[in-house]
């Protein structure tokens, strides 16, 4: 749903585009009542615009196909103006045939040739496709996993600003310090960076860090404050977390009325854990008078900053 909204804000963009290209005002669509252009207007646009050789016209037209926006959703076709984009050096072009190829969306599977055109991209300065090709090394999705070379294509993406990709490189450097703590530090200053670009999850890895002291001194206090930080910006671990931690008053003051509220808050997030600690603090005689423990199983989740991984309509 959120990637179709997004997608309908494209269109809306490229009608007044279109419009402006033809010195015309653009077409209201009738049916919907709310000043919203025609996307059907709007791919006939793109494909004139495309025979004429605009490639990111063509680009635009492809993701209009595989999204069925304005015209029935047609994969081949999609996938076939990404390549003749890609083929004229769009960058972005070549990202969405990427994943098509590596997804197997109008064309038969061919990951190393998806690992290919990922390459030409991220080359070409396209940090996205460079944490696609990481994400794809890092899972071994149709190839061999290759950690080294996965860590370094998603600090390229990091330092693009792509989002979720630094802490992505967090991540993989966690995986990585387990036989090398050397990779602490690099894991640490990913998260950083991906908390500081918006990624709440990068603000909750670095408060379980202070809590396991892993790359960071044990500390409750400090991780309070990176935990609540995430929390805010609706982590439901974080909240889950951080509410455990204010019941039983760990790196804060006892506070169990917004203790319960942030475990109460996670668990309508469909944070599992989070709805039994709210059972047991709501009833402490169930329990032996405390909270468990209620970090993630096995300490830091490895793949927890994925969301929209593959990231080809960003």
């Amino acid at each position: 749903m959120i990637r179709l909204a997004r997608m309908r804000l494209c269109v809306l963009a490229l009608a007044m585009l279109a419009a402006c290209k033809s010195g015309k005002a653009p077409k209201r669509d009738a049916a919907a009542g709310d000043g919203s252009v025609d996307p059907s207007e709007v791919a006939a646009r793109l494909d004139k615009q495309c025979v004429s050789g605009d490639l990111e016209a063509c680009r635009n037209l492809g993701v209009m196909y595989a999204e069925g926006v304005g015209v029935s959703p047609d994969p081949r076709r999609a996938t076939a103006l990404f390549a003749q984009a890609c083929t004229g050096k769009n960058l972005s072009a070549c990202n969405h045939l990427a994943l098509a190829l590596a997804e197997g969306l109008g064309v038969p599977k061919d990951a190393q040739k998806a690992m290919e055109v990922y390459q030409q991209a991220c080359d070409g300065g396209y940090a996205l496709a460079c944490r696609n090709l990481g994400l794809m090394l890092r899972d071994g999705r149709g190839v061999p996993a290759d950690a080294n070379r996965a860590a370094k294509l998603l600090d390229t993406a990091c330092k693009g600003k792509v989002p979720f990709a630094c802490t992505n490189a967090g991540d993989l450097d966690a995986v990585l310090a387990a036989k090398n703590a050397g990779h602490w530090k690099a894991a640490i200053a990913h998260y950083k960076l991906g908390c500081e670009n918006g990624d709440p999850t990068g603000c909750r890895q670095l408060g379980i860090a202070y809590l396991e002291a892993r790359g960071l001194p044990r500390s409750t206090s400090a991780a309070a404050v990176w935990l609540d930080r995430a929390c805010v910006s609706d982590d439901a671990i974080a909240c889950r977390v951080l509410g455990a931690m204010l019941v039983e008053g760990v790196g804060a003051p006892k506070d169990l009325k917004r203790g319960q509220e942030l475990l109460t808050r996670a668990c309508d997030a469909k944070d599992d854990e989070a709805c039994r600690l709210v059972k047991l603090a709501a009833n402490p005689a169930a329990g032996d008078g405390g909270l468990p423990n209620a970090l993630p199983d096995g300490g830091l989740p490895l793949t927890a900053g994925d969301a929209g991984r593959d990231g080809a309509a960003q």
